[in-house]
C-alpha cells in the first residue's frame, strides 16, 4: 500500500509538507487549541501534523513490515516495565487526592508517554536514507532560524520595555495566538520565545539545535552550500542562538550546555595534545628520555587552559545576567552564600542553601520523589508519585508560597520536576535501569555513526553525543514525556544507526560482477 501511494506526487508533497510542519513547529510546545482540547500545558503543535503522519505513513510502513532500528528494543522493554509496575501499583496503599485516583493519573501519564512514543517512532523511521536525513536536519534548522529571528526582536523589545507584560500589545497578541505562557514570567525580563516558560525555550536549543549546529561547526561540515569566506551557515546560527539563549537566563540549561561544551573541549583537547606531542618529538634530534612526563605536562597545561577559558566565560555570563535576573545576582552577592552553613551536608542544609539561591522548591520536589523511591523501590506506577510526595516533603518546603499553593489550593498533584527521580519513584530501579540501558545503546550507536564516510551521518553522530551529554543534565528539570525534543534526537540517532549499519553491510558484501556470457 505504501509503495503504491508513494508513486503519487500529491501524496509525496503532502507527506513532505506534514514533515515540514512537524519540524518547524517544534518551538510551539503549548499550542492554545491543543491545550484546550487536552487540558494539558504540554501540548506541542507538532503533534497535530505528526498524528496525521502516523496514520498516512507510519501505520502503512509498519504493516508492510518496514525495517525498524534496533535501538528501539530497549525502550520498548522500558514501556513494558512501566505498564507492569503501574498495574501492580493498584495493590499499594495509595489514596485519592484533589479528585484524582490511580487509574485516572496512570492513564494521563501513559497518554503523554504514547505521545512521546509517537514522536520517537516517526523520527526514527521517517528518514529512510541520507537524503531524508539531510532534509530533516535542514527543516529543523529553518525552524531554528525563524525562532532566532523572533527571539532577537523580543530581546530588543525587552531591553526597551523592561518586562514581558509591558511589551507591545501586537506582539503579545501574536504570541498568545501561538503559545500559552506562564503568568509567572510576566513580571520578568527573561526571554521565552514561543515556549510556556524560559526553561522550555532553552530546552530546544540544548537538546536539538545546539547539538546539530555545534557538530557542524566542530567538524567544519555544513548542511547548506552557503559559505562566507571561512564561515559556514552554522557558525552564524550558533552566534544568534547563543545570544537569545543567554537572555533566557538559564541555570540548569546553562549547566547542560556547559556539559556539551566540556565534551567538545575533551575531544579537541585529545587532538591538540596529540599534535603538540608529535611536534615536540619531531623537533628533537634525540628521542626524549621521559616522553611520559612531556605528555603529562602538556595535558596539565591544556586542562588548565580549558578550565580558565570555560570558567571565565561562565563567570562573565553570570555577572552579565545578574543585571537583568535577580537569581544570578544572588550568585555574586557574598551575603547570600556566606550566611549559610552547608556542612555537615544534610537534606536540611541543602534545602536551606538552595533557598538562598531561589532554588529550594525544585530541591524539595527532588527529595520528595527520592524518599518515595526509598519507600517503594519497585515504583508506584507511572504518574502516581504525586500521591506519595506530599507526606514526604521536607518541612522547610512549607515556607515556600509555591509549595503551599500546590498543597492547599492547586487542583493537580505535584511531580518530581526531575526525569531521573521520576523514573526511580514511578518505575522503580528496574524501569530506571532499562531506560539507562536504552541511553547506553544510543551512545554506542553514535560511536558507530561517527565512523561513517557520510558527512551527514558524521554530523548526526556527534550531535547525538552532544545531545546525550546535555540530556543527562536537562533531565534534572524535565517532568513530561510529551515534550518532543528528547524523542527527536533519540529518533535521529536510531535512524542514523540503521543507515550506518546498512553502509557497513554494503562494504562487507562482495561485489557481484556480470558473467562473461551476459
Amino acid at each position: 500500500m505504501l509503495t503504491s501511494l508513494s508513486k503519487h506526487a500529491l501524496y509525496r508533497v503532502s507527506k513532505t509538507a506534514l514533515w515540514f510542519l512537524v519540524l518547524v513547529g517544534l518551538p510551539l510546545t503549548s499550542f492554545p487549541l491543543l491545550s484546550k482540547l487536552t487540558g494539558a500545558i504540554v501540548a506541542p503543535f507538532s503533534f497535530i501534523p505528526l498524528a496525521i503522519l502516523v496514520g498516512v505513513w507510519l501505520l502503512p510502513f509498519v504493516l508492510e513490515r518496514g525495517k525498524l532500528p534496533a535501538e528501539m528494543v530497549p525502550f520498548l522493554y522500558f514501556v513494558l516495565v512501566a505498564i507492569a509496575v503501574s498495574c501492580l501499583a493498584f495493590f499499594l496503599n495509595g489514596y485519592y487526592d484533589v479528585g484524582r485516583d490511580f487509574l485516572g493519573q496512570s492513564l494521563r501519564a501513559f497518554i503523554t508517554l504514547a505521545i512521546g512514543i509517537s514522536f520517537y517512532l516517526v523520527f526514527a523511521t521517517y528518514p529512510q536514507d541520507e537524503k531524508g536525513l539531510l532534509q530533516t536536519l535542514r527543516f529543523i534548522t529553518i525552524g531554528g532560524m525563524l525562532l532566532i529571528a523572533w527571539s532577537l526582536m523580543e530581546v530588543i523589545l525587552l531591553r526597551k520595555y523592561g518586562m514581558v507584560k509591558l511589551l507591545p500589545s501586537w506582539l503579545l497578541r501574536t504570541r498568545d495566538a501561538l503559545a500559552i505562557q506562564s503568568i509567572n514570567n510576566w513580571r520578568s525580563s527573561r526571554l521565552s520565545g514561543f515556549a510556556y516558560e524560559p526553561s522550555w525555550f532553552v530546552r530546544e536549543f540544548n537538546l536539538v539545535l545546539f547539538p546539530i549546529w555545534l557538530a557542524a561547526v566542530y567538524l567544519r561540515k555544513s548542511l547548506f552550500k552557503f559559505r562566507l569566506w571561512i564561515f559556514q551557515m552554522e557558525d552564524f546560527l550558533m552566534l544568534g542562538g547563543l545570544i537569545v539563549f543567554g537572555f533566557s537566563s538559564p541555570r540548569i540549561g546553562l549547566v547542560a550546555f556547559m556539559a556539551s561544551l566540556a565534551y567538545l573541549a575533551l575531544m579537541l583537547f585529545g587532538w591538540v595534545h596529540g599534535r603538540l606531542v608529535n611536534k615536540i618529538n619531531n623537533r628533537r634530534k634525540k628521542p626524549a628520555q621521559n616522553p611520559l612526563w612531556i605528555k603529562i605536562g602538556l595535558a596539565v597545561l591544556l586542562v588548565i587552559l580549558v578550565v580558565v577559558i570555560l570558567g571565565g566565560a561562565l563567570a562573565g555570563y553570570v555577572v552579565s545576567a545578574s543585571g537583568w535576573d535577580e537569581r544570578f545576582q544572588l550568585l555574586i552577592e557574598p551575603d547570600a552564600v556566606d550566611s549559610v552553613s552547608l556542612f555537615p551536608i544534610t537534606e536540611d542544609s541543602l534545602v536551606t542553601f538552595s533557598d538562598k539561591l531561589a532554588f529550594s522548591e525544585r530541591l524539595v520536589y527532588w527529595f520528595s520523589g527520592w524518599h518515595t523511591f526509598s519507600d517503594y523501590p519497585f515504583g508506584v506506577g507511572l504518574g502516581n508519585a504525586g500521591f506519595y510526595m506530599i507526606d514526604r516533603m521536607n518541612g522547610q518546603g512549607m515556607l515556600s508560597f509555591e509549595i503551599r499553593d500546590l498543597v492547599y489550593r492547586a487542583g493537580y498533584l505535584p511531580n518530581t520536576k526531575n526525569l531521573w527521580v521520576r523514573l526511580l519513584s514511578e518505575t522503580g530501579f528496574l524501569g530506571f535501569a532499562v531506560f539507562a540501558v536504552w541511553l547506553i545503546v544510543l551512545w554506542r550507536s553514535t560511536v558507530l555513526i561517527r565512523k561513517s564516510e557520510s558527512k551527514i551521518l558524521q554530523i548526526v553522530g556527534l550531535a547525538g553525543q552532544l545531545f546525550l551529554m546535555a540530556y543527562l543534565v536537562e533531565g534534572l528539570s524535565i517532568d513530561s514525556f510529551a515534550m518532543p525534543y528528547q524523542w527527536l534526537m533519540a529518533g535521529l540517532i536510531s535512524a542514523g544507526g540503521l543507515l550506518a549499519r546498512k553502509e557497513l553491510a554494503a562494504k562487507d558484501k562482495p561485489a557481484v560482477f556480470p558473467s562473461a556470457q551476459a
